[in-house]
């Protein structure tokens, strides 16, 4: 009982960090999806940025283009990482969006 315990209770930590990552990146990939659909709209860089900071305040978004591709990657870091599991786990999340501009559309 005295091994099983603390080992259960790691476990336990261990599946509800890794939810929290995989909430994370479906944010990301919401956020970087939403960006490129705002571009494609023909609203300004500064306002789709604003649209993607309100999914993931903390990431960092980087929208290019070319032509009427438009290309948006989101990247964050996870808030809360747990001292032992920093080895085993990514240090960022990236998610990445493509879409083509509207017609009409500077």
């Amino acid at each position: 009982m005295a091994l099983v315990l603390p080992v259960l209770i790691a476990l336990l930590i261990l599946g509800i960090w890794s939810i929290g990552l995989v909430v994370m990146n479906i944010r990301c990939i919401d956020a970087a999806r939403d960006v490129a659909r705002a571009v494609a709209r023909g609203d300004s860089p500064e306002q789709a940025e604003a649209i993607g900071h309100r999914t993931v305040p903390t990431g960092t978004i980087t929208i290019t283009r070319d032509d009427s591709d438009i290309y948006v990657t989101v990247t964050t870091k996870p808030t809360h990482n747990p001292p032992l599991l920093t080895f085993i786990t990514p240090t960022q999340l990236t998610a990445r969006a493509t879409l083509q501009a509207e017609p009409g559309t500077p």
